[in-house]
């Protein structure tokens, strides 16, 4: 049994889950972009043209985002301005989905005391039993290193996530986060079957990208 789950972990984990070195485009606030290798780390994107280059650290102050290649769709990620007070400096969010409305999402790593057992087929004693979806990654040593970030979209949402929404006139996002009905239905106000479906509880935060996929097809003018 135990070999089984360590399989089926193994296998959810390395479809959404980023390794060091992964092959990624980095793109520049002037316009330009480079292709490499990159990964994130508290804010920054950790960047290197070849694996035998030395890897160089870049923020929002020059740096625009990064997109990850290599799995079923590219992974995108841009540098996101998300108040005014609080948050002042730019964040790096994951871009679920692009449209009248553009969904941002940033995982919360929270998986506890979870990885493979090196060179073994199980997991360590330190195993947390009571692993779920709502907690994404944080000690994980497979695919060569640790990952700093977890995809949202190819998790599938089944993770643990800070959600915002903005709109193309909009300067900051919302965040859904707290009261994601309340604040949702007030978002999409102007959309009376998304109202509709999150009061029959056919909507729910972990269906957020049906949300505003439905909203950008059906609702935006």
């Amino acid at each position: 049994m135990i070999k089984k789950l360590s399989i089926f972990f193994f296998i959810l984990i390395a479809n959404f889950a980023f390794c060091q070195d992964q092959e990624a485009t980095i793109f520049f606030n002037d316009g330009s972009s480079i292709k490499g290798f990159g990964s994130i780390k508290k804010n920054e994107i950790i960047f290197r043209v070849t694996l035998d280059d030395k890897p160089d650290s870049w923020s929002y102050d020059m740096a625009k985002g990064i997109t990850f290649l290599g799995f079923e769709s590219t992974i995108k990620y841009e540098y996101v301005k998300l108040d005014e007070f609080s948050k002042p400096k730019p964040q790096l969010l994951e871009v679920v989905e692009e449209g009248s409305v553009t969904l941002y999402a940033s995982v919360k790593r929270s998986f506890q005391n979870f990885n493979v057992r090196s060179g073994g087929g199980g997991f360590n004693s330190g195993l947390n039993t009571n692993l779920g979806f709502n907690n994404p990654i944080s000690n994980l040593n497979i695919l060569g290193g640790t990952p700093d970030i977890v995809s949202y979209r190819s998790s599938r949402g089944e993770v643990d996530a800070e959600i915002y929404v903005k709109r193309i006139d909009e300067e900051y996002p919302t965040s859904l986060n707290g009261s994601f009905y309340k604040k949702a239905k007030k978002y999409f106000s102007d959309c009376e079957v998304i109202n509709k479906k999150i009061d029959k509880g056919e909507f729910s935060k972990n269906k957020i990208l049906e949300i505003v996929q439905y909203y950008n097809d059906i609702c935006a003018e």
